[in-house]
C-alpha cells in the first residue's frame, strides 16, 4: 500500500514547525518527519530517514516548497530522483503536484532555470579567466614550488612521516604534499 510522507523543516531552534505540521496533517500524511536544522546543513537525519523509506508509488508532501532541499539545486535533484523512482511530490504552498501535467511542467521549468543558472556561472567564470590571462595575470594554482613548504615536506619524509602526518603537522594541503613527494622521489630521494 502506498504511503504519504510529510516533511517539515525550520532553520533555527527559535522557529516552529507547527504551521507546516498542521498543513501536512490536514493533507492526511501517514507519517511526518520534522527537523530544526539550517538549510545549509548537509546533515539532515530526518530527511535521510524519510528518503530511506520511500517506495515507488509513495507521495512526499511539503507545506513549503523550499523547505525540502538545502538549496535550489539540491531541491531540484531530490524532485528529479522522486520522478525517476515513481514517487509523487507535492508542495502545498505552490500547488505543485508532480503527478499532473502542470506539476511536471513547473518542475521542468525549475530544473531548466537551475541548469541555465549553472551554465551562466560557468560562462562568466571562463570569461573572467580568459580576461585575467589576457592581462597577464596567472589563473589557477600558483606555478612553481613554494620552497619553504617543499623543505618542510622533504624534512617530514626524511624523518619517516606519512603524508597525513605531514599534512597534520604543517597545514600544507594533501595535494601539495603528494606533489612535493613526487618531486622528491624524482630527485632520487
Amino acid at each position: 500500500m502506498n504511503k504519504v510522507f510529510g516533511y517539515a523543516r525550520v532553520s533555527t531552534v527559535d522557529q516552529s514547525t507547527d504551521t507546516q505540521i498542521e498543513a501536512l496533517e490536514r493533507y492526511g500524511c501517514d507519517k511526518i518527519f520534522q527537523e530544526k536544522i539550517s538549510g545549509l546543513s548537509v546533515q539532515r537525519p530526518k530527511l535521510d530517514e524519510m528518503l530511506s523509506l520511500l517506495r515507488q508509488g509513495d507521495t512526499v508532501v511539503v507545506s513549503r516548497f523550499f523547505r525540502l532541499g538545502r538549496g535550489r539545486d539540491h531541491l531540484i535533484s531530490l524532485v528529479g530522483d522522486f520522478a525517476r523512482k515513481g514517487i509523487v511530490f507535492k508542495a502545498l504552498d505552490l500547488g505543485i503536484d508532480s503527478s499532473t501535467p502542470a506539476g511536471k511542467m513547473v518542475i521542468g521549468i525549475f530544473a531548466s532555470l537551475a541548469e541555465y543558472d549553472r551554465e551562466m556561472i560557468l560562462e562568466k567564470t571562463r570569461a573572467g579567466q580568459l580576461l585575467a590571462k589576457a592581462k597577464g595575470k596567472h589563473v589557477g594554482r600558483p606555478s612553481g614550488v613554494n620552497e619553504v613548504n617543499f623543505l618542510k615536506v622533504k624534512r617530514g619524509f626524511e624523518k619517516g612521516l606519512s603524508v597525513s602526518e605531514i599534512v597534520s603537522l604543517t597545514g600544507i594541503s594533501i595535494s601539495s604534499v603528494k606533489r612535493y613527494r613526487k618531486q622528491i622521489s624524482g630527485n632520487g630521494f
